[in-house]
Protein backbone atom coordinates (compact mmCIF):
# COMPACT_ATOMS: atom_id res chain seq x y z
CA UNK A 1 0.00 0.00 0.00
CA UNK A 2 2.32 2.80 1.22
CA UNK A 3 5.80 1.80 0.15
CA UNK A 4 7.73 5.02 -0.37
CA UNK A 5 9.66 6.55 2.52
CA UNK A 6 8.39 9.65 4.31
CA UNK A 7 11.29 11.76 3.13
CA UNK A 8 11.71 15.02 1.23
CA UNK A 9 10.16 13.48 -1.87
CA UNK A 10 6.87 12.90 -0.06
CA UNK A 11 6.90 16.58 0.87
CA UNK A 12 7.47 17.51 -2.78
CA UNK A 13 4.54 15.34 -3.88
CA UNK A 14 2.26 16.96 -1.29
CA UNK A 15 3.26 20.45 -2.43
CA UNK A 16 2.82 19.51 -6.09
CA UNK A 17 -0.66 18.06 -5.62
CA UNK A 18 -2.25 21.25 -4.29
CA UNK A 19 -1.78 24.20 -1.95
CA UNK A 20 -5.25 23.59 -0.53
CA UNK A 21 -4.86 22.33 3.02
CA UNK A 22 -8.11 20.99 4.43
CA UNK A 23 -6.25 19.56 7.44
CA UNK A 24 -5.16 23.08 8.41
CA UNK A 25 -8.70 24.40 7.95
CA UNK A 26 -10.06 21.58 10.12
CA UNK A 27 -7.60 22.35 12.91
CA UNK A 28 -8.34 26.08 12.76
CA UNK A 29 -12.10 25.49 12.91
CA UNK A 30 -11.66 22.95 15.71
CA UNK A 31 -9.75 25.59 17.66
CA UNK A 32 -12.89 27.76 17.58
CA UNK A 33 -14.91 25.07 19.36
CA UNK A 34 -16.11 25.70 22.88
CA UNK A 35 -15.39 22.60 24.98
CA UNK A 36 -18.12 19.93 24.88
CA UNK A 37 -20.24 21.60 22.20
CA UNK A 38 -21.41 19.24 19.47
CA UNK A 39 -21.48 16.21 21.77
CA UNK A 40 -25.21 15.78 21.11
CA UNK A 41 -24.36 15.00 17.47
CA UNK A 42 -21.59 12.53 18.30
CA UNK A 43 -23.95 10.70 20.65
CA UNK A 44 -26.87 10.56 18.21
CA UNK A 45 -28.10 7.21 16.88
CA UNK A 46 -27.86 8.47 13.28
CA UNK A 47 -24.19 9.36 13.58
CA UNK A 48 -23.32 6.16 15.43
CA UNK A 49 -25.15 4.10 12.81
CA UNK A 50 -23.31 5.84 9.95
CA UNK A 51 -19.96 5.64 11.71
CA UNK A 52 -20.24 1.97 12.59
CA UNK A 53 -21.81 0.70 9.37
CA UNK A 54 -19.90 -2.15 7.74
CA UNK A 55 -20.98 -1.02 4.27
CA UNK A 56 -20.81 2.22 2.32
CA UNK A 57 -23.36 4.82 3.42
CA UNK A 58 -24.09 8.56 3.40
CA UNK A 59 -25.19 10.89 6.20
CA UNK A 60 -26.65 14.23 5.09
CA UNK A 61 -26.63 16.98 7.72
CA UNK A 62 -28.56 20.09 6.61
CA UNK A 63 -28.93 23.19 8.76
CA UNK A 64 -29.91 26.84 8.65
CA UNK A 65 -27.25 29.56 8.17
CA UNK A 66 -25.25 30.41 11.28
CA UNK A 67 -26.08 27.19 13.12
CA UNK A 68 -22.44 26.06 13.35
CA UNK A 69 -22.21 23.41 10.63
CA UNK A 70 -18.54 24.05 9.79
CA UNK A 71 -17.38 23.84 13.40
CA UNK A 72 -19.41 20.66 13.77
CA UNK A 73 -17.75 19.20 10.65
CA UNK A 74 -14.35 19.86 12.24
CA UNK A 75 -15.53 18.17 15.45
CA UNK A 76 -16.68 15.12 13.46
CA UNK A 77 -13.33 14.80 11.67
CA UNK A 78 -11.53 14.96 15.02
CA UNK A 79 -13.85 12.36 16.54
CA UNK A 80 -13.21 9.95 13.65
CA UNK A 81 -9.45 10.43 13.83
CA UNK A 82 -9.37 9.94 17.59
CA UNK A 83 -11.62 6.88 17.40
CA UNK A 84 -9.47 5.03 14.87
CA UNK A 85 -6.03 6.39 15.73
CA UNK A 86 -4.94 3.48 17.93
CA UNK A 87 -6.82 0.68 16.18
CA UNK A 88 -5.31 -1.91 13.88
CA UNK A 89 -8.03 -1.33 11.27
CA UNK A 90 -6.82 0.39 8.10
CA UNK A 91 -9.03 3.50 8.30
CA UNK A 92 -8.63 6.73 6.34
CA UNK A 93 -10.32 10.00 7.37
CA UNK A 94 -10.57 12.73 4.71
CA UNK A 95 -12.17 16.17 4.78
CA UNK A 96 -13.18 18.92 2.36
CA UNK A 97 -14.24 22.38 3.56
CA UNK A 98 -15.98 24.28 0.76
CA UNK A 99 -15.86 28.07 0.72
CA UNK A 100 -17.93 30.28 -1.58
CA UNK A 101 -15.00 32.67 -2.06
CA UNK A 102 -12.64 29.99 -3.34
CA UNK A 103 -14.91 27.44 -5.02
CA UNK A 104 -14.17 28.92 -8.43
CA UNK A 105 -10.42 28.38 -7.98
CA UNK A 106 -10.75 24.94 -6.42
CA UNK A 107 -12.94 23.16 -8.97
CA UNK A 108 -13.55 19.43 -8.82
CA UNK A 109 -9.96 18.57 -9.87
CA UNK A 110 -8.57 20.76 -7.09
CA UNK A 111 -10.80 19.21 -4.45
CA UNK A 112 -9.91 15.68 -5.55
CA UNK A 113 -6.19 16.51 -5.58
CA UNK A 114 -6.62 17.68 -1.99
CA UNK A 115 -7.89 14.18 -1.15
CA UNK A 116 -4.76 12.64 -2.70
CA UNK A 117 -2.70 15.08 -0.64
CA UNK A 118 -4.40 13.91 2.54
CA UNK A 119 -3.71 10.28 1.61
CA UNK A 120 0.03 11.02 1.43
CA UNK A 121 -0.09 13.03 4.66
CA UNK A 122 -1.94 10.23 6.44
CA UNK A 123 0.41 7.50 5.20
CA UNK A 124 3.58 9.52 5.62
CA UNK A 125 4.57 7.82 2.38
CA UNK A 126 3.66 7.99 -1.30
CA UNK A 127 1.46 5.18 -2.66
CA UNK A 128 2.64 3.85 -6.05
CA UNK A 129 -0.37 5.17 -7.99
CA UNK A 130 0.16 8.71 -6.67
CA UNK A 131 3.89 8.45 -7.36
CA UNK A 132 3.09 7.43 -10.95
CA UNK A 133 0.78 10.43 -11.38
CA UNK A 134 3.46 12.72 -9.96
CA UNK A 135 6.19 11.33 -12.23
CA UNK A 136 4.01 11.66 -15.32
CA UNK A 137 2.75 15.22 -14.91
CA UNK A 138 5.43 16.96 -12.82
CA UNK A 139 7.79 17.23 -15.77
CA UNK A 140 5.02 18.55 -18.01
CA UNK A 141 4.53 21.45 -15.61
CA UNK A 142 0.74 21.17 -15.58
CA UNK A 143 -1.83 19.58 -13.27
CA UNK A 144 -3.24 16.17 -14.16
CA UNK A 145 -6.67 16.03 -15.85
CA UNK A 146 -9.79 15.06 -13.94
CA UNK A 147 -10.00 11.54 -15.39
CA UNK A 148 -6.44 10.75 -14.28
CA UNK A 149 -7.12 12.04 -10.76
CA UNK A 150 -10.28 9.92 -10.53
CA UNK A 151 -8.37 6.87 -11.77
CA UNK A 152 -5.65 7.41 -9.17
CA UNK A 153 -8.18 7.75 -6.36
CA UNK A 154 -9.91 4.59 -7.57
CA UNK A 155 -6.60 2.74 -7.37
CA UNK A 156 -5.38 3.93 -3.98
CA UNK A 157 -8.52 4.15 -1.82
CA UNK A 158 -9.77 0.54 -2.07
CA UNK A 159 -6.57 -0.47 -0.24
CA UNK A 160 -8.08 1.01 2.93
CA UNK A 161 -10.57 -1.02 4.93
CA UNK A 162 -12.82 2.00 5.32
CA UNK A 163 -12.73 5.60 4.07
CA UNK A 164 -14.55 8.41 5.90
CA UNK A 165 -15.06 11.64 3.97
CA UNK A 166 -16.53 14.72 5.67
CA UNK A 167 -17.63 17.28 3.07
CA UNK A 168 -18.62 20.60 4.64
CA UNK A 169 -20.81 23.33 3.12
CA UNK A 170 -21.78 21.70 -0.17
CA UNK A 171 -24.16 24.62 -0.75
CA UNK A 172 -21.16 26.95 -0.99
CA UNK A 173 -19.63 24.95 -3.81
CA UNK A 174 -20.13 26.54 -7.24
CA UNK A 175 -23.15 24.91 -8.88
CA UNK A 176 -22.56 25.95 -12.48
CA UNK A 177 -23.93 23.26 -14.82
CA UNK A 178 -24.75 20.89 -11.96
CA UNK A 179 -21.25 20.82 -10.48
CA UNK A 180 -22.53 19.81 -7.02
CA UNK A 181 -24.23 16.73 -8.40
CA UNK A 182 -21.13 15.88 -10.41
CA UNK A 183 -18.89 16.34 -7.36
CA UNK A 184 -20.95 13.95 -5.22
CA UNK A 185 -21.17 11.41 -8.07
CA UNK A 186 -17.41 11.54 -8.67
CA UNK A 187 -16.61 11.12 -4.99
CA UNK A 188 -18.97 8.18 -4.61
CA UNK A 189 -17.49 6.51 -7.70
CA UNK A 190 -13.85 7.24 -6.85
CA UNK A 191 -13.98 6.24 -3.21
CA UNK A 192 -15.85 3.04 -3.95
CA UNK A 193 -17.66 0.53 -1.76
CA UNK A 194 -15.77 1.40 1.42
CA UNK A 195 -16.88 5.06 1.44
CA UNK A 196 -18.64 6.61 4.43
CA UNK A 197 -19.68 10.07 3.21
CA UNK A 198 -20.96 12.83 5.52
CA UNK A 199 -22.16 16.08 3.95
CA UNK A 200 -23.23 19.33 5.64
CA UNK A 201 -25.14 22.01 3.76
CA UNK A 202 -28.00 24.41 3.90
CA UNK A 203 -31.30 22.75 3.04
CA UNK A 204 -31.96 24.51 -0.27
CA UNK A 205 -35.24 22.86 -1.22
CA UNK A 206 -34.82 20.03 -3.70
CA UNK A 207 -31.59 21.46 -5.16
CA UNK A 208 -29.36 19.63 -2.70
CA UNK A 209 -31.83 17.35 -0.95
CA UNK A 210 -32.44 15.38 -4.14
CA UNK A 211 -28.79 14.28 -4.08
CA UNK A 212 -29.37 12.42 -0.81
CA UNK A 213 -32.76 10.77 -1.26
CA UNK A 214 -32.77 7.50 0.65
CA UNK A 215 -29.68 8.43 2.70
CA UNK A 216 -29.54 8.94 6.47
CA UNK A 217 -30.48 12.49 7.50
CA UNK A 218 -29.63 14.33 10.72
CA UNK A 219 -30.42 18.04 10.91
CA UNK A 220 -27.79 20.30 12.47
CA UNK A 221 -28.96 22.65 15.19
CA UNK A 222 -27.46 24.71 17.96
CA UNK A 223 -28.91 23.17 21.12
CA UNK A 224 -29.71 25.31 24.14
CA UNK A 225 -27.02 23.41 26.02
CA UNK A 226 -24.36 24.24 23.42
CA UNK A 227 -25.42 27.89 23.29
CA UNK A 228 -25.22 28.00 27.09
CA UNK A 229 -21.65 26.67 26.95
CA UNK A 230 -20.79 29.37 24.42
CA UNK A 231 -22.31 32.09 26.61
CA UNK A 232 -20.27 30.88 29.59
CA UNK A 233 -17.08 31.03 27.53
CA UNK A 234 -17.81 34.63 26.52
CA UNK A 235 -18.75 35.70 30.04
CA UNK A 236 -15.52 34.21 31.38
CA UNK A 237 -13.29 35.70 28.67
CA UNK A 238 -14.69 39.26 28.55
CA UNK A 239 -13.23 41.56 31.19
CA UNK A 240 -16.11 44.02 30.82
CA UNK A 241 -18.82 41.36 31.15
CA UNK A 242 -17.07 39.84 34.17
CA UNK A 243 -17.05 43.27 35.81
CA UNK A 244 -20.75 43.79 35.06
CA UNK A 245 -21.62 40.42 36.61
CA UNK A 246 -19.54 41.17 39.71
CA UNK A 247 -21.23 44.56 40.07
CA UNK A 248 -24.76 43.31 39.34
CA UNK A 249 -27.13 41.21 41.42
CA UNK A 250 -26.80 37.44 41.66
CA UNK A 251 -29.43 36.92 38.93
CA UNK A 252 -27.54 38.77 36.18
CA UNK A 253 -25.55 35.82 34.86
CA UNK A 254 -28.67 33.66 34.77
CA UNK A 255 -30.65 36.43 33.06
CA UNK A 256 -27.98 36.73 30.36
CA UNK A 257 -28.15 32.98 29.75
CA UNK A 258 -31.93 33.03 29.51
CA UNK A 259 -32.13 36.15 27.35
CA UNK A 260 -29.44 35.21 24.83
CA UNK A 261 -30.47 31.55 24.56
CA UNK A 262 -34.13 32.43 24.07
CA UNK A 263 -33.39 35.02 21.38
CA UNK A 264 -30.59 33.13 19.62
CA UNK A 265 -33.23 31.19 17.68
CA UNK A 266 -31.03 28.09 17.51
CA UNK A 267 -28.11 29.90 15.85
CA UNK A 268 -24.57 30.29 17.14
CA UNK A 269 -24.10 33.29 14.87
CA UNK A 270 -27.03 35.10 16.46
CA UNK A 271 -25.75 34.20 19.94
CA UNK A 272 -22.36 35.60 18.88
CA UNK A 273 -23.92 38.87 17.73
CA UNK A 274 -25.93 39.15 20.95
CA UNK A 275 -22.83 38.62 23.10
CA UNK A 276 -20.96 41.19 21.00
CA UNK A 277 -23.72 43.70 21.74
CA UNK A 278 -23.69 42.95 25.47
CA UNK A 279 -19.90 43.16 25.64
CA UNK A 280 -20.03 46.77 24.40
CA UNK A 281 -22.30 48.01 27.19
CA UNK A 282 -20.72 50.38 29.71
CA UNK A 283 -22.59 49.52 32.91
CA UNK A 284 -25.04 47.04 34.42
CA UNK A 285 -28.11 49.18 33.62
CA UNK A 286 -27.18 49.52 29.95
CA UNK A 287 -26.47 45.77 29.80
CA UNK A 288 -29.95 44.97 31.13
CA UNK A 289 -31.49 47.41 28.67
CA UNK A 290 -29.56 45.82 25.80
CA UNK A 291 -30.60 42.37 27.01
CA UNK A 292 -34.26 43.37 26.86
CA UNK A 293 -33.88 44.72 23.32
CA UNK A 294 -31.92 41.85 21.72
CA UNK A 295 -33.40 40.99 18.29
CA UNK A 296 -35.12 37.63 17.84
CA UNK A 297 -33.85 36.91 14.33
CA UNK A 298 -30.63 37.22 12.37
CA UNK A 299 -31.79 39.92 9.98
CA UNK A 300 -32.97 42.21 12.78
CA UNK A 301 -29.62 41.62 14.50
CA UNK A 302 -27.76 42.66 11.35
CA UNK A 303 -30.01 45.70 11.03
CA UNK A 304 -29.34 46.71 14.63
CA UNK A 305 -25.59 46.27 14.16
CA UNK A 306 -25.63 48.37 10.99
CA UNK A 307 -27.56 51.08 12.84
CA UNK A 308 -24.87 51.00 15.53
CA UNK A 309 -22.23 51.40 12.82
CA UNK A 310 -24.12 54.35 11.33
CA UNK A 311 -24.29 56.03 14.75
CA UNK A 312 -20.49 56.18 14.90
CA UNK A 313 -18.64 59.35 13.98
CA UNK A 314 -18.41 59.98 10.24
CA UNK A 315 -14.80 58.81 9.91
CA UNK A 316 -15.47 55.49 11.66
CA UNK A 317 -18.71 54.94 9.76
CA UNK A 318 -17.06 55.60 6.40
CA UNK A 319 -14.14 53.33 7.26
CA UNK A 320 -16.49 50.47 8.20
CA UNK A 321 -18.40 50.77 4.92
CA UNK A 322 -15.14 50.78 2.95
CA UNK A 323 -14.02 47.62 4.77
CA UNK A 324 -17.32 45.94 3.86
CA UNK A 325 -16.91 47.02 0.24
CA UNK A 326 -13.39 45.66 -0.13
CA UNK A 327 -14.26 42.32 1.50
CA UNK A 328 -17.48 41.89 -0.49
CA UNK A 329 -16.10 42.72 -3.94
CA UNK A 330 -12.56 41.34 -3.80
CA UNK A 331 -12.05 38.35 -6.12
CA UNK A 332 -10.43 36.47 -3.24
CA UNK A 333 -10.16 37.12 0.50
CA UNK A 334 -7.71 39.92 1.29
CA UNK A 335 -4.97 39.48 3.86
CA UNK A 336 -5.06 41.88 6.78
CA UNK A 337 -2.07 43.74 5.32
CA UNK A 338 -3.63 43.93 1.85
CA UNK A 339 -6.84 45.32 3.30
CA UNK A 340 -4.93 47.92 5.30
CA UNK A 341 -3.04 49.03 2.19
CA UNK A 342 -6.19 49.07 0.05
CA UNK A 343 -7.92 51.32 2.57
CA UNK A 344 -4.88 53.61 2.69
CA UNK A 345 -5.20 54.47 -1.01
CA UNK A 346 -6.62 57.95 -1.61
CA UNK A 347 -8.90 57.96 -4.69
CA UNK A 348 -7.63 60.41 -7.31
CA UNK A 349 -4.20 60.74 -5.73
CA UNK A 350 -1.25 60.57 -8.14
CA UNK A 351 1.42 60.47 -5.46
CA UNK A 352 2.97 57.45 -3.77
CA UNK A 353 1.02 55.70 -1.05
CA UNK A 354 1.25 57.60 2.23
CA UNK A 355 1.98 55.05 4.96
CA UNK A 356 0.52 57.45 7.50
CA UNK A 357 -2.88 56.43 6.08
CA UNK A 358 -2.54 52.84 7.34
CA UNK A 359 -5.15 51.85 9.95
CA UNK A 360 -4.36 49.39 12.73
CA UNK A 361 -6.06 45.99 12.59
CA UNK A 362 -7.89 46.48 15.89
CA UNK A 363 -9.36 49.75 14.62
CA UNK A 364 -10.69 48.02 11.49
CA UNK A 365 -12.30 45.31 13.61
CA UNK A 366 -13.66 47.83 16.09
CA UNK A 367 -15.47 50.06 13.59
CA UNK A 368 -17.10 46.96 12.04
CA UNK A 369 -18.68 46.05 15.39
CA UNK A 370 -18.11 42.28 15.19
CA UNK A 371 -19.25 41.82 11.57
CA UNK A 372 -15.69 41.24 10.31
CA UNK A 373 -13.35 38.59 11.70
CA UNK A 374 -9.86 37.28 11.01
CA UNK A 375 -9.38 33.92 9.26
CA UNK A 376 -6.01 32.24 9.80
CA UNK A 377 -6.32 29.44 7.23
CA UNK A 378 -7.33 30.76 3.79
CA UNK A 379 -5.44 29.28 0.88
CA UNK A 380 -6.39 28.72 -2.76
CA UNK A 381 -4.89 27.09 -5.82
CA UNK A 382 -3.46 30.37 -7.08
CA UNK A 383 -2.75 32.20 -3.84
CA UNK A 384 -0.71 31.24 -0.82
CA UNK A 385 0.17 33.37 2.18
CA UNK A 386 1.01 32.97 5.84
CA UNK A 387 -0.94 36.17 6.51
CA UNK A 388 -4.46 35.84 7.98
CA UNK A 389 -7.33 37.17 5.87
CA UNK A 390 -10.37 39.24 6.80
CA UNK A 391 -13.92 38.01 6.18
CA UNK A 392 -17.49 38.54 7.32
CA UNK A 393 -18.47 36.81 10.55
CA UNK A 394 -20.60 33.80 9.71
CA UNK A 395 -20.61 31.31 12.56
CA UNK A 396 -19.01 30.22 15.80
CA UNK A 397 -19.38 27.35 18.24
Amino acid sequence: MCVYPADGEAVKVVEWLTTLDNNAVQQEKLGMRVDNTGNWFLQSSEYKSWKGSAKSCTLWCPGIPGVGKTILAAIIVEDLKQCYRDRSEDILVLSVFCDYQVSATQGIPGLLRSLLKQVVQDCGQVPPSIRSLYDQFRLEGKPPPLNMIIETLSQVLPSFGRVYLVLDALDEYNDNDGDRELLIAVMRKSLGDNLHLLVTSRDIGTTIGSLFEGDIRLDVLATDGDISLYIDSRLDSSRRLRRHINEGDNRLRSDIHTGVTTKADGMFLLAHMHMESLSRTTNVKSLRTELEELPRNLWDAYDKTLKRINLQDEESRTLALRVFGWIAFAKRPLTVLELRYALAVEPGSTTALNLDNLCAEDILSGVCVGLVVKDETYVSEDFQSDEPTMKFARTCA
